[in-house]
């Protein structure tokens, strides 16, 4: 690894960077050896795939930023839930706990918890070890209910059947909220409290909050959220094996362990896939060689090629993953040179133009409709919904808490201290998380008698479209569908 790759930070600078936009320096993709052109293909064909919507991307090599894309209404500055990203920050952790002795991979877990286990204990309970956490090999079937219904995950965790542990890789976000609370019980500490002193004060990372448990644990397979330069530099440090402007931040020994294939996760197949190349601590390998992922639901990515020095991050709702890892492989990769390429102005010109007017589509139609007064819906059953139109054609639409301003071929933005809607449905699910949370609308006449509006919570990820379709006689049919579902969320008749 070139010593280039460790930026180095201004710390004095006054709390305007509290947002962390612009830590990492920046250069061009020629200059780090990337053909522009191919990164301009790279960011099109994410923009292409179907079923997404793209949030947040970056690209670094060499520890530069190369290129980055957050779609209006996203910004740079704006937070990202991550899912499942957030256990690689949680391996990182274990990591430095096992650096400092208070932790070893062979630890059992039931010693962790005795005043929590079951009145029986199994052998196969009493033989799980930190490791089998980390390698989702823990032996209990998983079970993604569980959280929704029960106050004590742990001790009903503890409880359920174990098959012989380390045998058999079964992904379970519990798993690594086990590993959350034993790093809180061997520091006292919760392992964001953890992980921000240890690694995020010295990375300037200030802006993170993560989900909790009924009882204060931080869920650790779920729930962190950050920004997208946050995840940038998560994989700056692993590729810089662990050290951060000098100073080892969790051991070379641990960063080598965690991002080396510890188990067989999926059959493999010809041609390969990214999902069955093995698995690590909390670490995905993927199929272009060499190549490790943090990897959550709905395609959130720190994408990681260490002989390369490319980092590619990507925050995004989307069904279609895995094709959005292909554009890395077939459009990025066959860019990259092994040194620094000839300017490229022209091309240049078109990525920076590109970057700095990427957008999601606002709705598409009229700024007026049948109606401009205020109208209010109601049905059995359902809360209100009230839109308000005022003179300027300026629309407010009320909804379960929450008032969304809306624009019209524009986003609006606001903020609401109603959470936003979310596909975990695990009790205290917004425990951890401070309001307020930020929308941004945008809305349509798509026909005289019908509204459409599609809300976007900016600093999460949940996306809402509104299709409201007024009668003559007074009724109305409403139409609700989250994060670009194939089924409407809610679907009534109603009267305004």
């Amino acid at each position: 690894m070139k010593k280039s790759i460790i930026p180095l930070f201004v710390f004095l600078v006054p709390l305007l960077t509290a947002a962390q936009v612009g830590d990492l320096p920046r250069s061009t993709p020629a200059e780090q050896g990337i053909s522009t052109e191919a990164v301009i293909q790279f960011i099109d064909s994410l923009m292409a795939v179907p079923e997404t919507q793209i949030h947040h991307a970056m690209v670094l090599r060499h520890g530069q930023v190369v290129a980055e894309v957050h779609p209006a209404p996203f910004r740079a500055a704006d937070s990202h839930t991550l899912y499942s990203c957030s256990k690689t920050f949680v391996s990182l952790a274990v990591g430095r706990a096992i650096d400092e002795n208070r932790l070893r991979l062979t630890d059992r877990v039931a010693a962790f918890f005795p005043e929590r286990l079951p009145d029986s204990i199994s052998d196969h309970l009493a033989a799980m070890t930190v490791r089998d956490l980390l390698v989702m090999s823990s032996g209990i079937t998983p079970d993604w209910v569980m959280r929704n219904n029960n106050t004590d995950w742990i001790t009903t965790w503890l409880a359920k059947p174990v098959k012989e542990p380390g045998k058999k890789f079964e992904y379970d976000s519990m798993s690594t909220f086990l590993l959350s609370a034993i790093v809180q019980r061997v520091t006292g500490m919760t392992t964001l409290q953890y992980l921000q002193s240890r690694f995020f004060d010295a990375m300037h990372i200030t802006q993170a909050e993560w989900e909790e448990s009924p009882d204060g644990i931080n869920t650790g397979g779920w729930g962190l959220r950050v920004q997208a330069e946050t995840l940038a530099k998560l994989g700056l440090l692993i590729l810089n094996q662990g050290a951060w402007d000098g100073r080892q931040l969790v051991s070379k020994q641990w960063i080598e362990q965690a991002t080396s294939k510890q188990m067989e996760c999926a059959a493999s197949t010809t041609p390969p896939t990214d999902g069955n190349q093995g698995y690590c601590y909390q670490i995905w390998r993927s199929k272009w060689p060499g190549s490790i992922r943090a990897d959550g639901a709905f395609a959130q990515y720190v994408v990681m090629v260490p002989q390369e020095e490319l980092v590619v991050v990507i925050n995004s709702l989307s069904y279609k993953g895995h094709d959005l890892l292909a554009c890395i492989w077939n459009q990025l990769m066959p860019g990259l040179s092994g040194q620094p390429l000839p300017a490229q102005p022209k091309w240049q010109r078109q990525l920076d133009r590109k970057c700095a007017n990427a957008a999601l589509p606002t709705v598409k139609g009229k700024k007026n409709g049948i109606l401009k007064k205020t109208f209010t819906i109601t049905a059995q059953n359902q809360p209100t919904l009230t839109v308000q139109m005022d003179e300027n054609g300026k629309l407010t639409l009320c909804h379960e808490g929450r008032t969304m301003p809306l624009g019209y071929k524009q986003w609006t933005y606001d903020t609401s201290s109603t959470p936003a809607p979310y596909t975990i449905m695990a009790m205290n699910r917004f425990g951890g998380i401070t309001a307020p949370y930020t929308t941004a609308g945008t809305y349509a006449w798509t026909a005289n008698n019908r509204l459409e509006a599609d809300v976007q919570w900016v600093d999460w990820i949940s996306q809402r479209r509104y299709v409201i379709e007024l009668r003559p006689d007074a009724t109305a049919h409403v139409t609700i569908t989250d994060n670009m579902g194939k089924k409407p969320t809610k679907d009534y008749e109603g009267h305004y």
